[in-house]
């Protein structure tokens, strides 16, 4: 089952992420994630609005896209994030390379 969703607008892509972001559904991401890049996606913007849950193999997954893109001198956003997700990437100090925003409250 499909755990995310995906828009492309130009060198721009959005993937909507569904409630977890777990090993389970890792592979299937990586793959589109993967797919985005070949067709020349430079702006990879994740939404996470109705994120609930992320565990290290999400993390990682997030990480190895922001080391993707900045191979190609693109950029990661990662938005709508929940102030416990958002509290716990930043703990990992991941806002200092990407670009984290947190969902109003």
């Amino acid at each position: 089952m499909n755990e995310f969703q995906v828009t492309q607008n130009g060198a721009q892509a959005t993937i909507v992420l569904g409630e977890k972001l777990v090993s389970g559904n890792i592979p299937e991401l990586k793959t589109e994630m993967k797919r985005l890049l070949g067709e020349g996606i430079t702006d990879l913007i994740v939404d996470c609005a109705e994120l609930v849950v992320l565990d290290s193999s999400g993390i990682g997954c997030l990480v190895a896209a922001y080391n993707s893109l900045s191979k190609v001198n693109g950029k990661l956003s990662i938005i709508h994030v929940s102030g416990d997700i958002h509290d716990l990437l930043c703990s990992m100090r991941l806002e200092r390379r990407i670009h984290i925003e947190k969902s109003p409250e």
